[in-house]
């Protein structure tokens, strides 16, 4: 384990414990931590800097950037094209849609597979493709996205 991880669970542990060491029971804010950090699941940035990188990532999304917005969400440690979708998606449900290899493959563009978590342009295509088929239906997007979810999940 290098260095800068190691010192990261070091701290963690030591700032979950003095969180939680005098409670009856856990928040849900703070099981995440603890299953997080047991899931090596960590956050290098502090609150500062996410705050800094989603703002910038938001300001692009709101303008339609979004090769750029998802380039900025992903330099967040741990942040790849998937959860960067999800977080775009999340605060604009109505432009943006969660990439998902089993949504690729009901959309039958297997091609995307190879690179779909690394690959900004990719998650563009989908995301175009995505809206336009929401609009050739005349639903929004985000039902749009459930419904091909779901479809892949009832199969």
């Amino acid at each position: 384990m290098n260095k800068s991880k190691l010192k990261w669970y070091e701290e963690e542990f030591e700032e979950i414990n003095n969180l939680i060491k005098n409670k009856n029971s856990l928040s849900h804010y703070e099981f995440l931590r603890i299953r997080n950090f047991k899931l090596q699941t960590l956050t290098r940035e502090c609150e500062n800097q996410i705050q800094g990188i989603t703002r910038k990532a938001f300001k692009l999304a709101e303008e339609d950037k979004i090769e750029e917005a998802i380039e900025k969400l992903i330099q967040m440690h741990g942040v790849g094209i998937p959860i960067a979708s999800t977080i775009l998606a999340m605060k604009f449900p109505e432009k943006y849609a969660i990439i998902d290899k089993r949504v690729i493959k009901n959309l039958r563009k297997e091609e995307w597979l190879k690179d779909y978590k690394t690959n900004p342009r990719t998650y563009h295509e989908y995301l175009v493709l995505m809206r336009k088929r929401a609009k050739d239906k005349g639903i929004s997007l985000r039902c749009f996205e459930r419904s091909l979810f779901e479809g892949v999940n009832n199969k």
